[in-house]
């Protein structure tokens, strides 16, 4: 049974694509794995090398981060005010 007679063969590949890059985005970031520092894809869940899940730290997220002294102050006053309010009433 000859199966190399039925297909042709391109003898001249290179490994590389010769189409442009069809969605036109930026080539995928690799990100330093927090636990073994294996480098991995930006939207992994998992670590591929120590199978540790990668989750954004807690001071990914900060929402006091950024916001103007007034308003923390501002904030700080309310709660005391609401602490106040439930003393007066008992």
């Amino acid at each position: 049974m000859p199966y190399e007679d039925d297909y042709e063969h391109d003898d001249d590949y290179s490994g590389q694509w010769s189409e442009s890059d069809v969605w036109d985005d930026e080539p995928t970031e690799f990100l330093a794995c927090p636990e073994c520092s294996e480098e991995v894809y930006e939207f992994a869940d998992i670590c591929p090398h120590c199978g540790m899940f990668i989750t954004p730290s807690a001071t990914a997220y900060n929402p006091w981060l950024g916001r103007p002294l007034w308003w923390v102050a501002l904030a700080i006053l309310g709660i005391l005010g609401f602490l106040l309010s439930l003393q007066l009433l008992f």
